[in-house]
């Protein structure tokens, strides 16, 4: 019995086509994904593996390439077997795909009777005998159809549509070029396994913390972890969440196994402006696969089943995760409780000398204002460390009696080490800073036969509580120069030029301009503290005085 299949072929019939396309599922791929440990920054140290079937012939292939930080990747068996090599290469391949437009259902149906209408709606019944096209330029392509008459070539943008006798052919040879990985080995018995192991960058976690503080010096703290794969498929699979970086030191090289592809740029998006610069280096999550509740079994998928110590490192073991590439999972890891205390901070940075500021134009002046304008009291949870793990550095959400009070940065705490995790300003303490010049001693010094007089200083600081309550604070005052003095029992210290220079990266008007040589001859950078309790409604000044020389 004879059929027919008429295609109308136009945009919205392709459309209908492809969304109507079935895709056959993918066999398993070859060693698959059996443990993974994350680091924060990215990278995954990648454990693949399996047995190595009696009928492979010694040889198993990847279908696809790593691209292996230089110097990790390693292949190994074991089990009896010896690996003989490994090797990454590319082959021509011949696949079956559906045909998805009209060049593509042409070939699919060489040989067969058809009849085509063209635009000017003049029809044509012969057999299909080819598609030609020419290799170089914009030229035209065409379809042969032959009759009794000969073989004419109608231009394919031309035709209206096709119908084609017969079951019409769906599926289309396609020809492309597969990097591969093939592993031979030698030997091996029932209990033989080969595998690779290597260091890749697109596997990454994000930790937060979450911290509800009940006023009394008593935080319920949850650690979870945001797993972004960008990398590979994990079925089933052990992870090893670490705190702690390890060097990698060719992390910008990749392995030549790869076929000396660019290194791949997954997860590059972690900027988190979300960011916490290089010392967190997190990617906002857009969406998650999964969430396992905190009273999961152990049994379950990705409980967490131990944490431990190693050099360096911190590690969380999770077990049985699936993740594919692509996905994203939240995992909570650990509850616990610590105590803390609550602190006031002050913080002021340092100021250019007013020798300097006479220097500035008008905007510059205004920025400066700016920057160093009504500094604030900041409230502090200094939290120590009492649990069986290293505090790491996270996001952190804190609650109090289950109100959202703020988010700040937890910074990394070893066991049994503080940490401050600043919250909020202190809006109910004002504060009040004074700067005032003392006195000038013309040419006080002589150096390289210049003479550079000496400019005395004195500061306050003006604090009032309007709280109900007493509080504790703690002030630091940083200056260019040499500190003299301190009040009310405060300290004064003189730090080196590594700490200067610390100080100054974080000074956006340090590089205004261009210091002079002589300069760190002559001065340094004086620091002020002051630890002091201030009872409701009371007021407080902090007396301090220093010293530069210029020229």
């Amino acid at each position: 019995m004879r059929h027919s299949l008429a295609l109308a072929l136009s945009l919205a019939f392709g459309a209908c086509a492809v969304a109507r396309a079935q895709t056959p599922s993918s066999p398993r791929p070859a060693l698959p994904v059996r443990e993974v440990t994350v680091f924060k920054d990215g990278h995954a140290y990648v454990l693949r593996e399996q047995s190595l079937a009696p009928d492979a012939g010694g040889r198993v292939v990847l279908e696809e390439l790593p691209v292996p930080v230089m110097g990790t990747f390693w292949p190994y068996a074991v089990g009896g077997a010896r690996l003989v090599s490994a090797k990454a290469g590319s082959e021509e391949v011949t696949r079956e795909v559906e045909a998805l437009d009209l060049r593509q259902l042409i070939e699919a149906n060489l040989g067969k009777r058809v009849r085509i209408k063209d635009s000017a709606d003049d029809e044509l019944v012969g057999t299909l005998r080819g598609v030609p096209k020419r290799e170089q330029g914009n030229g035209a392509s065409f379809v042969l159809v032959e009759n009794e008459n000969g073989t004419r070539a109608v231009p394919l943008e031309q035709v209206r549509w096709i119908e084609i006798e017969g079951e019409a052919g769906r599926k289309v040879a396609q020809k492309e070029r597969r990097e591969q990985l093939s592993l031979e080995v030698s030997g091996g018995g029932a209990d033989a396994k080969v595998g690779v192991v290597y260091v890749q960058r697109g596997l990454r976690w994000i930790p937060s913390y979450k911290l509800d503080i009940d006023g009394a010096g008593t935080a319920r703290v949850q650690l979870q972890a945001a797993l972004q794969n960008d990398l590979i498929d994990l079925e089933d699979a052990t992870v090893n969440l670490v705190i702690g970086v390890p060097s990698f030191e060719f992390k910008d090289l990749v392995d030549p196994i790869s076929l000396q592809r660019e290194l791949a740029q997954v997860a590059e998006r972690m900027d988190f402006g979300q960011n916490f610069s290089n010392r967190l280096s997190n990617a906002l999550m857009t969406q998650a696969a999964g969430f396992v509740e905190q009273d999961a079994a152990a049994a379950l998928p990705g409980a967490v089943s131990g944490a431990e110590a190693a050099e360096d490192l911190f590690v969380f073991t999770v077990q049985r995760i699936t993740l594919k590439k692509g996905e994203r999972m939240v995992l909570p890891l650990r509850e616990f409780t610590l105590k803390y205390e609550d602190v006031y901070t002050l913080d002021l940075p340092l100021s250019p000398p007013m020798d300097v500021r006479t220097q500035l134009q008008s905007d510059r002046l205004m920025e400066l204002a700016r920057q160093l304008a009504a500094p604030k009291v900041m409230h502090v949870l200094r939290v120590r460390n009492t649990s069986d793990a290293p505090l790491t550095t996270a996001p952190a959400l804190v609650l109090s009696k289950g109100r959202v009070l703020a988010q700040g940065r937890m910074s990394y705490a070893p066991l049994g080490a503080e940490t401050d995790l600043v919250i909020n300003p202190a809006i109910d303490i004002s504060v009040k800073v004074d700067e005032s010049e003392r006195g000038r001693t013309p040419n006080a010094e002589s150096w390289n036969g210049e003479q550079y007089g000496r400019i005395d200083l004195d500061g306050t600081v003006e604090l009032r509580n309007a709280k109900s309550t007493p509080v504790r604070l703690e002030v630091r005052r940083a200056v260019l120069g040499m500190a003299d003095s301190v009040g009310q029992k405060g300290e004064r210290r003189q730090l080196d030029l590594v700490a200067l220079s610390g100080e100054s990266r974080s000074t956006t008007w340090w590089s205004w301009w261009n210091w002079p040589y002589w300069w760190f001859h002559f001065n340094g950078f004086g620091e002020f503290r002051w630890k002091l309790t201030l009872e409701p409604g009371a007021s407080t000044r902090l007396d301090c005085g220093w010293h530069y020389f210029w020229r």
